[in-house]
């Protein structure tokens, strides 16, 4: 039993800080969303499955459910019998998903009523909530926001809300221009769409709508689970449905792509639009200027029904990158170097927004790294500039061209809750250590860590430029033999580029295997996860311990460069040894 935690005559399990959705369900009990189930499993790597029964309430720290966006696992709290959560503070999805479902969650700070969050807990949870709206029994109040200077990340939710003026704190209704699921979560969340709003229900805009096979359908080759297979029927039935975009597999246990690399190279990401995902790392999207956030089940179930989600508008974190990159640092470098200065909790329920010279320097791949790990450091979304290199991407790939007014930018005078500024010149490899991505430390501190794994894929690693770094840094050497590397391409159109260019090529003549496109390891759900007492270094977004395996493994974050490098070397290390 951990020393975060220890029973007593109360009935009170006590938790420490960032308690992560991993550490409340393990992301590979999630292919059943059976109650019992959820419930017995709940704080499996904590108490043991099982134990949460003999408890009542919780009280923890501060950062409480940050990770997943996954509703499985208030759901997983609440069936096991817990009445409330009492912590310092709660990641905003959690606190979302929570109040959606109807768990009592209690802050030890005090904070305001809010009358929306009131109203939904009064009518038993968003659904009966949303279910008064559609009668007209409840109005959602406009803003009174007096006229104010705003952020992007205000001036985008202003806009979806249809107000003039928004400001942090306040709770508001925001029409959704796209929403996003996959097969982990899909088949959860049309049951519920079907069971809440009838069973000949419409989706509010079918082509609003994209749902793709990426998070589970590799799972068999790792472990026998047949509830990974009927998530994904469920899926595909509803899709066919409700005339929804499928991006299915496209041979067995191969994604198309990886939903966060998938929607941006298939055209269904512009700036200034408002999107929300079944996925905490739908973040990505922000990467187009555009308002990106994850949420759960039941919120992306009423999304389908009324075509809007209750947001509270988050304060703006302001982070400016100058200097001058070397070049051997890459964006997952920069990103881990923030997590070490900000800490898992330091946007807890903000939005961050970038800019700064470094950042008009780094190709849409990387910016892309840069908004998918803002859920990290616990923002809700993280904002760049729509510049020259947004705008030629989305050319490429977008049938329609970016107008004037897609482009949002901040007022002159917007207030944002923080600034920081950093100098990025002499910036070195970064690494996070397990079992928390924040637990950074140049790689001149690490020490000899040997390896038993390296892998580079997932949404964060597994992009084109990410793969160009790893073979280009390991061209002519051989992986250690001690040592297995995997790669995985984000999609379909990643692999043929990177077959094309000769990266792949590279790479499996330096001995690396790789994989089929899907998220894989990166959930525990594919080849590459760690075994009992293994150590990898991954170029994934998290390093909670069993995430990518066994629980007793240990698993440290790096870019795709210094993964690859540190499979040579046997070791984790940025410089290969002399060849002589």
């Amino acid at each position: 039993m951990s020393d975060q935690q220890q029973p007593n005559p109360q009935n009170i399990l006590f938790l420490g800080d960032d308690i992560n959705t991993d550490d409340i369900i393990p992301a590979q009990r999630g292919t059943k969303d059976d109650l019992e189930h959820l419930a017995y499993y709940a704080f499996e790597h904590i108490l043991g499955a099982g134990n949460l029964r003999q408890y009542d309430r919780i009280e923890a720290g501060s950062n409480f459910g940050c990770g997943s966006s996954r509703e499985f696992a208030p759901l997983a709290i609440k069936a096991a019998g817990i009445q409330s959560i009492q912590a310092k503070s709660f990641a905003e999805i959690f606190y979302r998903n929570s109040i959606n479902i109807g768990l009592s969650l209690e802050t030890k700070a005090e904070t305001a009523p809010d009358p929306v969050v009131q109203g939904i807990v009064a009518a038993g949870g968003l659904i009966p909530y949303n279910q008064q709206r559609r009668r007209g029994a409840i109005a959602v109040p406009k803003s009174e926001t007096t006229p104010r200077p705003m952020t992007v990340t205000e001036k985008l939710l202003a806009r979806a809300s249809g107000n003039t003026y928004v400001k942090p704190g306040e709770t508001i209704f925001a029409q959704v221009d796209l929403a996003m699921s996959h097969d982990a979560i899909a088949g959860p969340v049309a049951r519920l769409f079907y069971q809440h709003f009838g069973e000949n229900a419409s989706v509010w805009d079918s082509q609003k709508v994209v749902l793709v096979a990426d998070h589970f359908i590799q799972i068999e080759e790792i472990r026998p689970d047949s509830g990974a297979a009927i998530m994904h029927q469920q899926m595909v039935e509803f899709a066919h449905q409700q005339g929804c975009h499928l991006l299915d597999m496209v041979a067995p246990g191969e994604a198309a792509g990886i939903c966060h690399i998938l929607l941006p190279e298939r055209g269904f990401i512009r700036p200034g639009i408002l999107i929300a995902g079944t996925d905490s790392h739908s973040c990505t999207y922000g990467a187009f200027g555009c308002f990106a956030t994850g949420v759960g089940t039941t919120d992306m179930a009423n999304i389908l029904a009324t075509g809007d989600m209750w947001i509270r508008v988050p304060a703006t974190i302001r982070i400016e990158l100058v200097g001058t990159l070397s070049p051997h640092i890459s964006a997952k470098d920069i990103m881990l170097f923030l997590l070490g200065e900000l800490g898992c909790s330091g946007a807890t329920g903000k939005a961050i927004e970038f800019c700064g010279s470094a950042i008009d320097r780094l190709p849409m791949d990387e910016r892309m790294t840069l908004a998918n790990m803002v859920v990290e450091c616990g923002a809700l979304c993280g904002l760049l500039p729509v510049d020259e290199v947004v705008e030629q991407y989305l050319r490429d790939t977008n049938p329609h061209p970016v107008e004037s007014g897609d482009i949002v930018t901040p007022d002159k005078n917007a207030e944002y809750e923080r600034t920081y500024r950093f100098n990025l010149t002499h910036l070195e490899p970064q690494i996070a250590r397990p079992p928390k991505p924040d637990r950074v430390v140049p790689i001149s501190q690490v020490g000899q860590v040997p390896i038993n794994l390296a892998f580079i894929g997932s949404c964060t690693g597994g992009k084109l430029h990410d793969i160009a770094q790893a073979a280009e840094a390991i061209a002519g050497y051989r992986i250690a033999p001690t040592v297995q590397l995997y790669v995985v391409p984000a999609s379909q159109t990643v692999r043929q580029e990177a077959k094309r260019l000769g990266y792949l090529d590279t790479l499996e003549q330096a001995g690396a295997q790789i994989l089929k496109s899907a998220c894989g390891a990166c959930i525990n759900a594919g080849r590459g996860v760690l075994g009992a007492n293994e150590t990898g270094i991954y170029a994934t977004n998290r390093n909670f311990q069993g995430r990518s395996g066994d629980p007793s493994g240990q698993n440290y974050l790096a870019s795709p460069r210094t993964v690859a490098i540190s499979a040579v070397c046997g070791n984790i290390s940025d410089r290969l040894p002399y060849s002589g």
